[in-house]
């Protein structure tokens, strides 16, 4: 097969998605917001468009470096991707996670000279999915509906992320820390039962909320101890409804 290489982090790629890859991971793209509208037999075609290219990465290789220029999207078909930066004292902050189905990199992909303020890695091996959106951009094809309802996908991602940022700016915005925890929380999707699974472990989730993770567990061992809530490893049990009021 022929090799088309992007240069940078992503290395090389060979040749176009095949219609057997598309069928192997079309249910994770039904997932993706990027693909919301678009028929399945269609996916293909779309792919094409995009100029799709297939990677796999190992278990803590590098994805994205900070000060990369890739115009270069990436969707995880499989595994969990990590998005950090560093602060000015060098320590990392854990911006978010990205698992099957969710997408990272849109900003880069859709700037003309956007460097990378962050870095992605694989926190398990990943199977990343990368999309050129370059045509998006193009007068050739305007008239192609799927173009126009992936820029439409495209543009609430965008509001999707922004969102999400702004959340997490309230949260760091907290001098608490079991302030954070309580905005944290309310974000959070939960059963009426008030349990809810974190997407983060204990180490992500003091990096994720910039605190230290001894604080962070020893906090959540008063909440325990006043009754405020019990947990057990990633689940979290909220027995006091009015804190997250």
């Amino acid at each position: 097969m022929k090799e088309t290489r992007w240069g940078g982090t992503f290395g090389s790629f060979y040749g176009a998605v095949s219609e057997d890859e598309v069928r192997q991971f079309s249910h994770v793209l039904k997932e993706c917001s990027c693909f919301e509208g678009i028929p399945e037999s269609k996916y293909t075609a779309v792919l094409c468009c995009l100029r799709a290219r297939h990677k796999t990465f190992s278990k803590g290789s590098m994805i994205l470096q900070v000060s990369d220029r890739e115009n270069l999207a990436g969707v995880v078909l499989k595994g969990t991707a990590e998005l950090t930066l560093y602060s000015e004292n060098g320590s990392q902050i854990n911006i978010n996670h990205c698992s099957c189905g969710d997408m990272f990199g849109e900003d880069l992909a859709c700037s003309k000279s956007a460097d990378s303020s962050m870095q992605i890695w694989a926190v398990t091996d990943c199977e990343i999915l990368f999309l050129d959106f370059a045509s998006l951009f193009s007068m050739e094809g305007g008239t192609c509906p799927f173009k126009m309802r992936v820029s439409t996908n495209l543009l609430r991602e965008f509001a999707d992320k922004a969102r999400f940022l702004n959340d997490k700016v309230r949260i760091l915005a907290q001098k608490r820390l079991r302030d954070k925890l309580k905005v944290y929380l309310q974000l959070q999707t939960g059963s009426r039962e008030g349990r809810i699974e974190l997407p983060f472990r204990r180490n992500e989730l003091a990096e994720f909320l910039c605190v230290d993770r001894s604080a962070l567990s020893r906090e959540l061992s008063r909440m325990q101890q006043e009754g405020i809530l019990s947990y057990e490893g990633r689940k979290i049990h909220i027995h006091d409804q009015s804190f997250l009021k």
